[in-house]
Parts: structure tokens; C-alpha cells; sequence
């Protein structure tokens, strides 16, 4: 039997990995690494899968948590501070040689660029696309207290918006698969919205007077008119130069083929958002903004 070793399995996009695996192919092939085992969610706790202390930033810990597996799925460690992200990268992939993991998944997002592949393991790397559920922090952090205008720095560009359920399972499975080795492969929604016609949905979903709009500001505005912190801001602003080029527009049909069924719509989950009281987004912004 295949042994499944999970990272990033609280986080919003493993989670839904491990919800979809442990149904497909059952709890006793499935180790969970968490960095504290002591947060481990009610759904792994319940779950009987075998919780192990690995944490990226102490690679000492790493070679117990991996060893016994066959394919481990390291989930892009949550930092928009590249130095970290390599770091702890690096850290995992070298555990993952020495206890002898045969295959490594590595999601990342979905920017232009193939990211640096583990010599000497056999690979895949997800690009997975922008999450459906974070759009107010590419949209300026919007929120209806803020009036009829989003404000972000340097234009606009599609976005193939897709759901994290959406690319959960879609990334359990093609674990379960033998599939795409050494290759870089592409999770997105099946059709890219700019952030004017995101506008355009906010202003139909709450019946806005007069029409919210998309206006492109200064980079030094952006960041003075946002919390967070300058450092946080200015790296986050990064993103918006990509989007412009069209590098988050990319429409890959990959996900669907291994779902076998259309993906959930990105305006469902924006009118869902919408629909929580006295949210609008807030709880989204608390989550990815880091």
C-alpha cells in the first residue's frame, strides 16, 4: 500500500487535502506532519490518522515525520517572505531524501515561472491557482465600509479564480495517481475575471448606488491606506505587476479533467462571502494576509 505523508494540513488548502484523501484512500495510509500536534483540528483528531511533530523551520524534526512514506505533499509554507519559503522548502526536500520518500508534490501559486524542481526526486509541482475565497486582498481590500471605490496599485488583469475545495480534491487525487512525474502542472478555474468585472458582480450581488469601480492608485497610496504594515503591503503589491502581464489569467482545463466535473463557479463563492453579516470579506483578509 502507498503511504501518504501530508504537511499544511490545518491550512486552508491542506486541509481540504487531507478531508478528500483520507475518504479516498483511508485513514491508515495517511500520516499527518503538523509543526504542533497540539493544534491539530477536530477533523485529524477524529480522523485515526498517525500525527507526527515535523516543523520546516527545525529540519531535525523532518526525518521522523517523512520517514515511512512513500509520496509527501509539502503545501508552500505561509509566508509571502521568499528567504523563509526557501528555506523551509529546501529543508523538506532534503528530508524527504534522506528517508527515502519516492515522490514529492509541491504546490505554489500560480505566477509565471516554473519553480526550481528537487533534483534527484521524482516531482510535481501544482501550480495552483489563485483561491476564489481570497479575493478581497487582490481587490484592495474592499469591503462596503469603504465606498464606491477599489483602490489598487499599478492596473488590472484576470484572475482564473478557483475554489480550495476545488483544488483539495483535485490534488488528492492526482496524488493517487502515477501520473505527471517531473513535470509542472497547472490547477485553475475555468474562466479568468478581471477586477473590473469582479466590480461589476459586488455592485449586482448587493444592488450598489452608485456602481462600485475600480481605480488604480500610487503604489505609496496602496500602502499608506492599508493596514498591515509597509513591509507586508509593499511585498503583497508585488502580485499586481503579474497580474497585469497575465499571469494570473491562465486557464488550464487539468483540474477538471481529474475531477471529472465542472468546478465551482467563482461568483457563487464571492456571493457567498457577501452573504455572511457583518463580514464581507473581513474574515479572508485575517487569513491570507500574512
Amino acid at each position: 500500500m502507498v503511504k501518504y505523508v501530508l504537511t499544511g494540513a490545518t491550512g486552508g488548502l491542506g486541509s481540504k487535502v487531507f478531508k478528500h484523501l483520507i475518504r479516498l484512500v483511508g485513514a491508515s495510509d495517511v500520516i499527518v506532519s503538523l509543526y504542533n500536534p497540539a493544534g491539530a483540528t477536530p477533523d485529524i483528531l477524529d480522523s485515526g490518522v498517525e500525527i507526527r511533530q515535523g516543523d520546516f523551520t527545525k529540519p531535525e524534526t523532518l526525518d521522523a515525520a517523512f520517514l515511512g512514506g512513500d509520496k509527501l505533499l509539502v503545501v508552500s509554507y505561509p509566508s509571502i517572505a521568499y528567504e523563509i519559503r526557501v528555506k523551509s522548502h529546501i529543508a523538506a526536500i532534503n528530508a524527504a531524501k534522506r528517508v527515502g520518500i519516492k515522490h514529492v508534490y509541491y504546490t505554489s501559486l500560480m505566477f509565471a515561472g516554473d519553480s526550481q524542481a528537487a533534483s534527484g526526486l521524482t516531482y510535481t509541482i501544482i501550480r495552483e491557482g489563485i483561491y476564489s475565497e481570497s479575493y478581497p486582498l487582490y481587490f484592495g481590500y474592499w469591503n462596503p465600509s469603504r465606498g464606491s471605490e477599489a483602490r489598487v496599485p499599478y492596473g488590472d488583469g484576470g484572475i482564473a479564480w478557483v475554489c480550495r475545495e476545488d483544488l483539495g480534491e483535485g490534488t488528492a487525487r492526482l496524488m493517487m495517481t502515477d501520473t505527471h512525474a517531473n513535470e509542472t502542472v497547472k490547477f485553475t478555474g475555468s474562466k479568468a475575471w478581471t477586477l473590473t468585472e469582479l466590480a461589476q458582480l459586488i455592485t449586482a450581488t448587493l444592488k450598489l448606488e452608485p456602481p462600485l469601480k475600480l481605480t488604480v492608485i500610487p503604489l505609496e497610496e496602496y500602502v499608506s491606506s492599508n493596514s498591515g504594515g509597509e513591509d507586508l503591503l509593499t511585498n503583497w503589491s508585488t502580485t499586481y505587476p503579474a497580474l497585469v502581464r497575465g499571469e494570473l489569467a491562465v486557464v488550464d482545463p487539468l483540474l477538471r479533467e481529474v475531477l471529472e466535473r465542472s468546478l465551482k463557479p467563482f461568483e457563487e463563492t464571492v456571493q457567498e462571502m457577501l452573504s455572511v453579516p457583518g463580514d464581507a470579506g473581513e474574515a479572508a483578509v485575517k487569513r491570507y494576509n500574512k
